[in-house]
């Protein structure tokens, strides 16, 4: 009971509104405050994460990417920190998938797959009532989007869908790929790159695509040990 409590819309309503307190303010709050303004978002984004064994850690690890990416793409600190953000939360609507469902080993039904892709539109509604973080809402909600218009919820496609919606997309797809889940082993980096590659123009938006790569690069390089 305590832990439904504690996962429930309007306790994430709550917290995220008490952790906004002051919010009108986020683009001048000192450094130090920023800081601690991104750490609670994203505690907020991991507790979500634990009703998913496989989960915890994603949010964080995607926004790492995303930032990346988009500072490969040269987008603005302003819109690199909206996208950040949404990256943490983009699983919030997860508060509303079953236990069940999301740690299953078995092919999900027709039904229960649908309630998995309400997730994008459900954490869209939760920010989207949080004045502060209503403008990241969109990015939430078409994360899930196909360049192609394949995706959901709309079927929107190509640059119909919000940049960081598509650079999310990639980049979250990357991040569960390599990572084990409750229905398959983890992938290699170098297997998930190839078909990261060879959905570009197909789930992905070629451009984004390109920086990603770009990205991975950079990291790697920068974490290979100094000889």
């Amino acid at each position: 009971m305590a832990a439904s409590i504690l996962l429930s819309p309007a306790f994430l309503i709550s917290a995220a509104t008490t952790l906004a307190a002051g919010g009108y303010a986020y683009a001048y709050l000192p450094v130090q405050m920023h800081k601690a303004y991104r750490q609670s978002l994203l505690t907020l984004a991991t507790a979500v994460e634990t009703k998913d064994k496989t989960s915890v850690g994603h949010g964080g690890r995607v926004a790492a990417l995303v930032v990346a990416t988009a500072k490969i793409m040269r987008i603005s600190r302003k819109q690199l920190s909206k996208m950040e953000y949404a990256a943490f939360l983009q699983d919030l609507g997860n508060v509303k998938v079953p236990h069940g469902i999301l740690n299953t080993a078995d092919a999900l039904t027709h039904e229960e797959f649908d309630i998995v892709k309400a997730h994008t539109s459900t954490g869209a509604d939760i920010v989207e009532q949080i004045g502060f973080l209503k403008d990241i809402s969109p990015i939430i909600r078409y994360h899930h989007e196909f360049w192609n218009g394949a995706g959901y919820p709309d079927g929107m496609k190509g640059e119909q869908i919000p940049l960081g919606s598509r650079i999310i997309a990639v980049c979250t797809a990357y991040d569960a790929m390599t990572h084990e889940k409750s229905y398959r082993a983890a992938l290699g980096e170098d297997e998930a790159v190839k078909i990261i590659r060879a959905d570009a123009g197909i789930k992905y938006d070629p451009a984004v695509v390109d920086a990603f790569l770009k990205a991975l690069k950079k990291i790697a390089g920068e974490e290979r040990p100094v000889s």
